[in-house]
């Protein structure tokens, strides 16, 4: 059985990876040009890879092109993948696989349907997953073809989670080799009963209530981070975007000031701003341009 695949984000270029290093038999690949890519988080192109590996490769803007059609026409697949594409994929898209259509999605389906699974992964500490299921009219619903279980540590940020996530997915693929040559791939039911979905984030849920604890303002700035685009904050009308933080931990650091006030600079230079419940480091932040705000946070400096 042969595969061809769809994809823009580095899930994609995993997943393709690693159907070339388990020699399954690739027809083309399709890909979101270049040109698109500060508007889609996390993105990465497969043009590279698939060229290396003698895969026809065709980019895109819309899926809804007329030469996408022409190319999966020309190289037709019994399977497709379709792997970190947040455009919707026309039926007559997936009707031209013989055998239908194979997504992805990070968290342990049927648990977390929905957008940003990533983000609300660590914002709620809960369960990721590596799955790979045989697309249907609703989305992340259909049967399961592999289900892997990644750890969520107490510390991840996105990027590091989407990095494991990605090895996880990489070597489930691999293993699955072997039965997509075959054309013997399981495929398990979800429990649709079990079933919890979560929520559309836009960038605008990044922005960060200092009146919140120390911890929820860490799940937000780990959640919010690279690859997508920060949880933020104001001073005197200036965006900061905060990228990297922690908790203090230390007793009563913060604890008797007013939220979004800067209580301390750390010996290394860090701010430390009050939160609900004690002191919340900032160790990596970015200034948005322009302004008049001097781009140097001074104990006493208060944060809207």
């Amino acid at each position: 059985m042969n595969v061809a695949m769809i994809g823009s984000v580095s899930s994609s270029w995993y997943t393709l990876d690693a159907l070339i290093r388990g020699r399954v038999e690739i027809t083309c690949v399709l890909g979101v040009d270049e040109s698109r890519a500060d508007a889609i988080s996390d993105y990465r192109s497969l043009r590279d890879l698939a060229g290396d590996a003698a895969i026809p490769f065709r980019p895109f803007v819309k899926i809804t092109e007329s030469a996408v059609e022409a190319t999966l026409r020309r190289h037709p697949p019994d399977l497709l993948f379709v792997i970190g594409l947040s455009q919707l994929v026309p039926d007559v898209l997936i009707a031209l696989a013989r055998h239908g259509g194979v997504g992805f999605h990070p968290t342990m389906l049927p648990e977390g349907r929905g957008r940003a699974p990533v983000a609300w992964t660590i914002l709620l500490g809960a369960r990721a997953a590596a799955n790979l299921f045989y697309l249907t009219d609703e989305p992340d619903a259909g049967d399961i073809i592999v289900q892997r279980e990644v750890p969520v540590l107490a510390d991840d940020y996105s990027d590091t989670l989407i990095q494991r996530t990605n090895e996880v997915l990489a070597g489930a693929i691999i293993e699955l080799a072997p039965r997509i040559q075959s054309g013997e791939l399981p495929r398990h039911r979800q429990d649709h009963s079990n079933a919890t979905y979560y929520a559309k984030r836009t960038p605008a849920d990044g922005l960060i209530d200092w009146t919140k604890t120390a911890d929820e303002t860490y799940r937000l700035v780990r959640a919010a981070s690279r690859p997508y685009p920060g949880a933020f904050t104001y001073i005197e009308g200036r965006k900061l975007t905060v990228w990297r933080g922690s908790p203090t931990g230390a007793s009563g650091v913060g604890t008797d000031s007013d939220p979004g006030v800067v209580v301390q600079i750390d010996p290394e230079g860090h701010p430390i701003v009050a939160t609900r419940d004690g002191g919340f480091r900032l160790t990596e932040i970015e200034w948005e341009p322009g302004g008049k705000v001097a781009e140097k946070l001074e104990q006493g400096s208060r944060l809207a």
